[in-house]
């Protein structure tokens, strides 16, 4: 049996496991990111978290980390607003500090390449996912081409479609982005715009029976998140569209509604599978090590 470690970089947290052969986790570690205090001590943080691991017995690692990733060479070449980490080779600085081979992919690749490889997706071909937690990644999957990375590896950034021209600023620098409508940001800064007050999405949406201004924010969120999943099913035409990330832990409260509006606005609704992932955690680290066994075959 081969294994590999599999590395989550998140914008709080670092999860890290050693992954078999069949997807499995043998042994999983979690330690705080601290991203505020500089990309060397992001890097300190790594490396514990892999040498809590018994990393010498993984042929390869496989790292998930949030940004425009250049997974040839390893380079964040764009990390929007964290601090540091734009330029990073990051295969690089990690090969520093362990005999692996170390392979570098975007986050929401690595979450797709999970679900594609034992979660929602591992029945279909041709897929689309997006992931809505703060913010809203994408990624692009065909049998024939693999990944879609894109010519400035940008390929599948799903979140920075337009939903609403000259809408609300965008952290990518956009008006009117997805995700400043459809992540959790998004939920949040709808009721701001309605009420004045900060709440979380999850919050909104348990309040959605009580407050009229929540149940206005979760019917808009509704309609919005149906007309992107519209757009994506006409643009890509995927067999399915798999919807992960940490919002989907509300979708006991959205997730109907959601696909009711679809029906109404899409036209070919039925010709795409909209199904929620299977993994939403550990998707990280199980699809980073997915991308370490597939490449340290390849090289």
């Amino acid at each position: 049996m081969e294994y590999v470690i599999g590395v989550d970089v998140g914008g709080t947290k670092i999860n890290a496991a050693l992954i078999d052969e069949s997807g499995e986790i043998i042994e999983k570690v979690k330690i705080t990111t601290d991203a505020d205090k500089g990309r060397e001590v992001v890097l300190s943080n790594i490396k514990k978290a892999i040498y809590k691991l018994p990393y010498k017995n993984a042929k390869a690692i496989g790292i998930g980390t949030p940004g425009f990733i250049d997974s040839k060479n390893g380079i964040v070449t764009f990390a929007g607003n964290i601090e540091g980490r734009t330029g990073l080779n990051l295969k690089k600085a990690v090969e520093e500090f362990v005999d692996k081979e170390v392979f570098v992919e975007n986050d929401a690749n690595v979450a797709l390449l999970c679900e594609k490889w034992v979660g929602s997706a591992k029945n279909y071909d041709s897929v689309v996912m997006i992931t809505l937690g703060t913010g809203l990644g994408g990624a692009i999957y065909t049998k024939e081409g693999g990944l879609l990375s894109g010519a400035h590896f940008q390929g599948g950034e799903l979140g920075h479609m337009i939903l609403y021209p000259n809408g609300r600023k965008c952290t990518c620098g956009q008006n009117g982005c997805a995700e400043a409508y459809c992540a959790g940001s998004g939920i949040t800064s709808s009721y701001f715009e309605k009420t004045g007050f900060t709440l979380s999405g999850e919050e909104i949406f348990n309040r959605a029976d009580i407050d009229e201004k929540a149940k206005e924010v979760l019917e808009e969120y509704q309609f919005n998140l149906a007309n992107y999943l519209s757009s994506l099913r006409n643009i890509f035409d995927p067999e399915a569209i798999i919807i992960g990330g940490g919002v989907i832990n509300s979708k006991n409260i959205w997730w109907d509604g959601m696909i009711d509006q679809y029906y109404k606005v899409c036209n070919k609704p039925d010709a795409v599978s909209v199904i929620p992932a299977t993994y939403l955690n550990d998707s990280g680290v199980i699809g980073a090590g997915k991308a370490a066994f597939d490449r340290s075959r390849n090289v």
